[in-house]
């Protein structure tokens, strides 16, 4: 478990990616914060910073210089000033914009440290925003997802989770749990008066559980839906060597990133790129030409050929027309698991050279979702095969905003599945007819759960593991 000193302490550190750049800023937050500041920073018409301090206005911007103890000047800022508790951690914030470098920044850190501050830890400024109350735990994670966004819909869905969608829907299923149980505990405590509730009240409370649960199943299904969309589809192009992989990778990418020459084996190891193709996110993956013969290091990278296999998406299986199908694709077709051979594409290239092969052929064949014919040498088909990509396997799932994908972690998805799972006990419990307070046993707990996805009674472990995923400075 991590350890923070104190919470009250004033934290500083780099917010920007380390390495050279037009600006590098350094973050500080508590209540310290300017005090801090003003021992280090001088604007051009004032010497003594004690003067100056109650005219240091929230929100606005100010130039000067950074000076280290003997007066020595550090670099040329702009420092800005936010108050509490209208702020990013509900505490003084205080933000240099130095130039971007790290001899400067880190300078202006160790400065800030002798001053009093302390070096953040990762994901500390986020912490402090969800320890104050300015987000809920949802909304933090939310934060992580903005920053790892690979693609413009898994921004927008990070971005509504940061605004609340997530955590809106959670508490809008844990508010009817509070009610169902309000009544159930009417129901309890009017037992002794020999009231008979009778089979209906079982039945609305089954109503509604029922719907609570199905409510439950299409946030996982959103969950999937919100994966792919912030990791992109995992799409994996298998073949032979020389079936023109590394060509329909380049052409996906649209630049030439894979070496594509005539000579087995060139590509040794995954290239990975992540794409929009007509406004689907794909997660794009260049694998090493299966074959069973192959140099020592051939074969390391057929072994992360194979594993990229296990775990794709969608694989787009590059057959080469001009020779059929030869025992060669066959046996690359037994290395796809069986599981995965539904989401296989089978794309007949080099169809500008005398065809050994027809698409029938190759369906009757070989089990997949569908096959297509291109030539990555004239490009014809190519327009197809990326309509068929978004056609046949993204019909219904990227189309419009009406999906309502939202970004949930596997924490997340572990504990929704678990009340779902109290539900069904529920559900069962009332079915069978048991006291309506050994019901509620269960639908306490998926109270609870519902709490601990907010972040109620969240244990520092569980805390711990959150934020040590961000950045320092975040």
């Amino acid at each position: 478990m991590i350890v923070l000193e104190n919470d009250n302490d004033t934290i500083v550190a780099i917010s920007t990616p380390p390495g050279e750049g037009g600006i590098g800023i350094v973050r500080m937050s508590g209540k310290d914060s300017l005090d801090i500041a003003l021992k280090i920073f001088v604007r051009p018409s004032e010497k003594a910073n004690d003067k100056i301090k109650n005219k240091t206005v929230p929100r606005r911007l100010y130039y000067g210089y950074i000076i280290d103890e003997q007066g020595k000047e550090i670099d040329e800022v702009l420092l800005s000033y936010m108050q509490a508790p209208y702020t990013y951690t509900r505490e003084d914030i205080v933000e240099i914009n130095a130039h971007g470098g790290i001899v400067p920044l880190r300078n202006i850190i160790k400065l800030i440290i002798r001053k009093g501050a302390r070096l953040a830890e990762p994901g500390e400024f986020t912490r402090r925003a969800y320890l104050n109350g300015r987000i809920d735990l949802l909304q933090a994670e939310s934060i992580l997802s903005i920053i790892r966004a690979k693609t413009e819909k898994g921004l927008k869905a990070a971005i509504q989770s940061l605004k609340g969608a997530l955590s809106g829907e959670i508490l809008k299923i844990r508010d009817d749990v509070i009610d169902i149980l309000s009544e159930i505990e009417v129901d309890v405590d009017y037992a002794h008066e020999d009231i008979d509730f009778g089979s209906e009240n079982y039945q609305n409370i089954t109503r509604r559980i029922k719907d609570l649960k199905e409510r439950m199943d299409a946030l996982l299904e959103k969950r999937i839906k919100g994966k792919i969309l912030q990791e992109g589809l995992k799409t994996v192009i298998v073949g032979k060597p020389n079936v023109g992989k590394s060509s329909l990778y380049n052409y996906l990418i649209r630049e030439e990133r894979a070496i594509v020459t005539e000579i087995p084996g060139t590509t040794r190891d995954l290239l990975i790129e992540y794409i929009n193709l007509k406004g689907v996110p794909l997660k794009l993956i260049d694998t090493a030409g299966l074959r069973k013969d192959g140099d020592k290091v051939e074969k390391i990278g057929m072994e992360y050929s194979k594993k990229a296999m296990e775990e794709a998406d969608l694989l787009l299986f590059l057959l080469d027309a001009s020779t059929g199908i030869t025992a060669e694709d066959k046996w690359i077709y037994e290395q796809i698991p069986s599981f995965n051979r539904p989401n296989i594409i089978i794309i007949l290239n080099k169809i500008d050279l005398k065809k050994e092969i027809s698409k029938e052929l190759v369906q009757g064949t070989l089990s997949c979702k569908a096959v297509l014919e291109t030539s990555l040498t004239t490009g014809e088909g190519l327009e197809q095969l990326e309509e068929a990509i978004t056609e046949l396997v993204f019909s219904g799932v990227f189309k419009g905003e009406e999906d309502g994908a939202l970004l949930l972690e596997a924490r997340h998805g572990e504990i929704i599945s678990q009340a779902i799972v109290s539900l069904e006990d529920v559900m069962k419990a009332l079915k069978e007819k048991y006291p309506l307070d050994i019901v509620s046993i269960d639908l306490r707990q998926v109270h609870q759960y519902l709490g601990n996805l907010l972040g109620e009674d969240t244990g520092e472990a569980v805390l711990d593991h959150i934020f040590q995923r961000f950045c320092i400075g975040k």
